[in-house]
This record gives structure tokens, C-alpha cells and sequence, in this order.
């Protein structure tokens, strides 16, 4: 039996129980929150010590986790559970591929790519872990790296986190909520998770908030003006952008999201398409091909094992950014179920899974290979490894239109987190079991609050710590949950 629920009823039917829970649980995280506005130091640094015991501990277990997140897609995939229609054969798509592919982009990385499309594999190329320090291709191995931080572990992430709130929201008549997976009664003990699922959404945003702002500032220093670097200037940014993503949030989701989405995506394809033409198509079509090579042929080697020669580079590296896509899988999965419904298993997992995966490998070829390959890329690698803010604009430096790039980069930047945060505003409604005007304005009150806590030390490595905070106990409700769906499709497709 399948259901076909419209998705708004869902969102708006909340029952008295649902918002005196609701108030809770916000006064529990405000509390939190105004515990690490008082003391942002010593809270961080906390934190950060607690997620370096996690996965200094359970390194090699989010690196199988993650995996086995691959290989549960691709089963799923070609079983015949593909077949499958979220919300029941005769279910139609409430958005367009093209609006659904952009906000599912849009949300799951956004700034990210802007963020670490040059800084990563510049860094990666000039500090190889010691298994590939002997590489004669230090290029393309660090490219390879860097798709594996970024493509298929990452992505089958929140695909599978998203297809465990669809399938039982659209095909079983439940809740658009992480409790769903496990029961559908509205008050349980299972709406712990909920709960649970919005601190690491609060706490995974926040820090790539602050790591966005941080970028902001250096584009608008090289932009306009080398002073510009105050405290204040980073607090008044956020303010700003808060408000815009407030703003867009009210809108709702095919006003505000959509729009901002399709904008965000298509600003994005004309920078990348100005790039690969100004540098050298041909070039960055040998660059896709062959750092497409390193990746498969790295991914057996550091999809099942740490090596222990390198074992602290992929600490610091592989294994915090699996976590840190588990950290943002609590509101990229709803988020990603919410506008799926229509869609077949099998395609929502193949565009969920490869399409971002392939702009992702274009993106870091076009910049992260550019960068490399062209007469100034020693200038780019100490720029890099001095400060990972600083490789995108010294790029732009280098460039034509130096002016335009940077000015585009940093609008790129700022929309793409006001989507994200817009986004996480409505993922947080949902598992909150409220969705007034008055609640998105709460919860982007407290994102704001953490990131400028964040904002105060001004440490990129240590807001990656903050942002895995949640994702450490949350990948065994993940884990959970793909188990829940798992049965419940087999047994679905038993009963045909």
C-alpha cells in the first residue's frame, strides 16, 4: 500500500503536543548556544577535543560507513526496488528536473565548492599524504583525493539519508521527519533524533557559515581594500546575510529557495564557463579525463582501509569530511525528500548521486587544475598554504577581469549560503514539528549566535571540528535508519 500525502499538510499539521515540544527543545539549544556565545574559546576548543578523540577513535569506521552507503545505493539501484515511485506509482514531480537538480545542489554543497575549489587540491598537490609523496602525477593524484572527499562516499551520504525520509513519508503516510524512519506515532521517545538532528544542522551550518564569511572578507580585501579586515566588519556580514536568508526563508520554498537556486547554479555554470575558456578547454577536458582516472583507481585503496603511514593526513582529511557530510545529512536529507516526491528510486538516487559528483570533478578541474598547471601556480601554493582563503582570489589575480571574477565569487558565496541557511531554516521547522514565521526566526537567531561565536576565534580547522560535533553520534541513527528503510522496501516489494 502507498500513500500519496501532500507535503505541505504534512509541514503544517502540528498538534499541541508537537509545539510544546517544540518550545522545549528551542530553549534547550538556546541554552546551549548562549553557553559558547559566553565562552567561545574554551567551548571550542572543547568540542574540537572531543570530535579528535571520535575520529581519532572510529577513523576507519566512518571510512566503511560511508562506503557501505555507496554499495546500499547501487544495490538499491539495480534491484527492483529502483522501479519505485516516491509517493506511489500515479505520483507526479512537484518541481521541474532542472528547479530539483539546482536546489538539491544548491543545498547539499553551495559554498563549499567556492570555498575549497582551488584551496584543496592546491594543498593536497604540495602536501600529498606519504602512499602518493612519490607520485610522478602529483596533479592528478591530488585531484583524485579531492573527488574522493567530494563524489560518490559524500553524496550516497545524503542520498540515502534523504531517500529513508522519503520513502517512509511519501510511501508510508508518515511525518517528514528523522523519527519517521522508526515509528509513526508523533510523540516518542524517537523524536530525541529529531531533536538530535537539528543541533548537528545548527552546529554543521554555523561553522560553514563562519568559514564563509572568512572568505567573504579576504575577497573583499583583495576587491577593495587591504584595512578591511575588522571584527566588526565579520559581525555585520553575518547580520546581513542573516537577514537575507531570513527574508527568503518567509518567502517560502518556490519563492524563495527555487528562485535563489536556479540563480546560484546559473551564475555558477557562467564563472566556471568563462574560466575553462580563458584558461584552455582542451586542457581542462585532459584534466577531467585523467584526474577522473586517479579517482577510480585510488578508490579501492582509501574506500576500505587507513594506511598507517599516512594514517593522520586522512584523519585530518578523509575522515573529517565524511563526518562533516554526515553532519549536514540531517537537513540536506529531509530537505532533499521534501522536494523528491514523484521522482523513481532509481533516478533520484542516480541524479543525487552523479550529477553533483560530475559538476564537482568540472569545478575542481577547471579551478583546482588551472591553478596548478598555469606559470603562476607556485604563487598559488604559498598563498594556500599560508591561508586556504587566500587561493581563489590570488587565482582571480592572475586573471583577466580580476574585478569581475572576485565580485562574482563573493556574490556566489554569499547566495549560496543564504540557500543553504534557508534551507536549514525549513529542515529545522520540519523536525521541530513547527513551521510558523516566528520559528524561522528562532532558529536563524541561534545559527547566527553560534557563528559568531565561531567568528570570534576565526579558525577554519577548528569550525570543521564544531561542524562534526553532532555528525559523531548521528551516523548511528543514520545507520539505523537506511536499515529501517532497507526492510521495509524488501518487504514491500515481497508483498507484490
Amino acid at each position: 500500500m502507498s500513500f500519496n500525502l501532500e507535503p505541505s499538510t504534512m509541514l503544517d499539521d502540528i498538534n499541541p503536543v508537537n509545539k510544546t515540544n517544540n518550545f522545549k527543545g528551542i530553549f534547550i539549544i538556546a541554552a546551549l548556544m548562549i553557553v559558547l556565545m559566553l565562552f567561545p574559546t574554551y567551548s571550542v576548543n572543547l568540542i574540537a577535543d572531543f570530535t579528535q578523540y571520535a575520529i581519532n577513535t572510529f577513523g576507519l569506521g566512518f571510512i566503511l560507513f560511508s562506503t557501505a552507503m555507496v554499495l546500499i545505493s547501487a544495490l538499491i539501484i539495480i534491484s527492483p526496488i529502483g522501479k519505485l515511485v516516491l509517493g506511489g506509482q500515479h505520483a507526479k514531480p512537484e518541481f521541474s528536473l532542472l528547479s530539483w537538480l539546482a536546489m538539491l545542489f544548491t543545498a547539499g554543497m553551495g559554498s563549499g565548492l567556492i570555498f575549497w575549489g582551488i584551496a584543496e587540491p592546491v594543498f593536497h598537490f604540495s602536501n600529498l599524504p606519504l602512499t602518493a609523496a612519490d607520485s610522478t602525477d602529483a596533479l592528478n593524484k591530488a585531484l583524485g583525493l579531492t573527488y574522493f572527499h567530494w563524489g560518490f562516499h559524500a553524496w550516497s551520504i545524503y542520498a540515502l539519508a534523504g531517500l529513508a525520509i522519503a520513502w517512509f513519508s511519501f510511501n508510508r503516510g508518515r511525518s517528514l521527519q528523522i523519527s519517521s524512519s522508526f515509528t509513526a506515532q508523533k510523540s516518542s521517545p524517537f523524536r530525541l533524533l529529531d531533536w538530535l538532528a537539528i543541533i548537528a544542522i545548527v552546529f554543521g551550518v554555523a561553522s560553514t557559515f563562519a568559514n564563509t564569511i572568512a572568505l567573504v572578507q579576504t575577497g573583499l580585501q583583495q576587491t577593495i581594500s587591504a584595512e578591511i579586515g575588522s571584527i566588526s566588519l565579520r559581525y555585520g556580514l553575518i547580520l546581513l546575510i542573516a537577514v537575507l536568508f531570513t527574508g527568503s526563508s518567509l518567502l517560502g520554498l518556490h519563492r524563495g529557495i527555487k528562485w535563489l537556486s536556479q540563480f546560484n547554479t546559473l551564475l555558477m555554470l557562467v564563472l566556471m564557463t568563462i574560466v575553462i575558456l580563458l584558461v584552455d578547454p582542451v586542457s581542462t577536458l585532459n584534466t577531467v579525463m585523467s584526474s577522473v582516472t586517479s579517482y577510480v583507481t585510488i578508490l579501492p585503496q582509501v574506500s576500505f582501509s587507513l594506511s598507517e603511514q599516512s594514517r593522520q593526513w586522512s584523519i585530518d582529511w578523509s575522515v573529517i569530511y565524511l563526518v562533516w557530510w554526515v553532519a549536514w545529512a540531517p537537513f540536506v536529507g529531509p530537505f532533499i525528500a521534501r522536494i523528491s516526491k514523484g521522482r523513481s528510486i532509481r533516478q533520484f538516487l542516480l541524479c543525487v548521486i552523479l550529477v553533483p559528483t560530475i559538476a564537482s570533478i568540472i569545478w575542481f578541474s577547471a579551478f583546482g587544475g588551472a591553478a596548478l598547471s598555469l606559470p603562476f601556480a607556485d604563487d598559488i601554493v604559498t598563498a594556500v598554504n599560508h591561508d586556504y582563503t587566500q587561493g581563489l582570489f590570488r587565482f582571480f589575480d592572475h586573471l583577466p577581469m580580476t574585478q569581475i571574477f572576485s565580485v562574482t565569487a563573493i556574490i556566489l558565496l554569499i547566495t549560496f549560503i543564504i540557500t543553504s541557511a534557508d534551507s536549514a531554516l525549513l529542515v529545522c521547522c520540519m523536525l521541530g514539528g513547527n513551521s510558523n514565521k516566528t520559528n524561522k526566526i528562532l532558529w536563524a537567531t541561534l545559527i547566527v549566535a553560534l557563528s559568531m561565536s565561531l567568528l570570534y576565534i576565526n579558525d577554519v580547522d577548528l569550525n570543521k571540528h564544531v561542524a562534526i560535533a553532532g555528525a559523531v553520534p548521528f551516523t548511528l541513527v543514520l545507520i539505523a535508519q537506511v536499515i529501517a528503510m532497507c526492510r521495509d522496501m524488501f518487504k514491500f516489494v515481497g508483498t507484490k
